[in-house]
């Protein structure tokens, strides 16, 4: 038998990592002397050992390293890693990519990946004149006192406007109420005035495209700084009074 050391030498991990194995009931000493306390090792437990230390290599928790040690299923958490590692090399390679993209081009807009959550919208489908619509779609909601602090937006292609509320609101034969759905998104923010959203929207696109994304859902614009009329009470922080004050963020959704 060896004294811990000298066995955690012969294992290549040290004595503190055989300890805390101990402690955690992952890896147990043959015996424990029960004068001193000095654990004791042989080397037929040198497979379990390295078993071990190859599953830790992959990433497994030692929660779960216990839980095959005490006879679970390796097959089955052996997929189930390799599922991981493999969506773990899609997100680099995806990063990869995007990192190139932007060595390409240092003057193109600063593309980030970000979850947004799911919201309680009231909505317009509109036809032309979009401030005229906004402005409806904010008095409806004010008159319903559900305005909600956060910015309004657009999904342009499918001609809807929506306003942020904070529950449902009485619907009327031109708006609506719905949830839209939690997103994970590439995003860009644009400042200026509008004239300029059309070049961000294709350079968003150019970039999911080259990141080997695949668009989910339609494009979403979010106002974060705009012009408003004093009387719809929007949230002030929103509020500016000049367009090169704007700033519009352009949400693409990807799976």
């Amino acid at each position: 038998m060896f004294r811990i050391g000298s066995f955690a030498r012969i294992g290549g991990v040290s004595a503190k990592q055989l300890r805390a194995y101990d402690e955690l009931g992952l890896f147990r000493p043959v015996w424990v002397d029960p004068e001193n306390g000095y654990r004791y090792y042989v080397p037929a437990q040198l497979p379990e050992l390295r078993r071990i230390l190859a599953l830790r290599d992959l990433g497994m928790p030692l929660d779960e390293i216990g839980r095959l040690a005490a006879g679970g299923d390796l097959r089955q958490a052996l997929e189930r890693r390799r599922g991981e590692l493999e969506a773990e090399r899609r997100r680099a390679e995806s990063r990869l990519r995007a990192l190139d993209i932007s060595i390409a081009d240092e003057r193109g807009p600063d593309v980030v990946m970000r979850p947004v959550a799911a919201e309680p919208v009231a909505v317009m489908r509109v036809a032309d004149a979009v401030d005229t619509a906004f402005y409806e779609l904010e008095e409806h909601v004010r008159d319903t006192g559900r305005r909600a602090s956060r910015p309004p937006g657009a999904i342009p292609s499918e001609r809807e406007i929506f306003v942020p509320v904070t529950g449902p609101v009485p619907t009327t034969e031109r708006i609506s109420y719905r949830r839209l759905p939690a997103v994970r998104v590439a995003s860009v923010i644009h400042r200026g005035d509008y004239d300029g959203v059309p070049d961000a929207r294709r350079a968003l696109l150019r970039w999911v495209n080259s990141a080997g994304l695949v668009p989910s859902a339609p494009m979403r614009t979010i106002y974060l700084q705009f012009g408003a009329e004093p009387e719809l009470r929007v949230p002030r922080g929103y509020v500016v009074q000049r367009a090169a004050d704007f700033v519009t963020e352009l949400q693409q959704p990807v799976g």
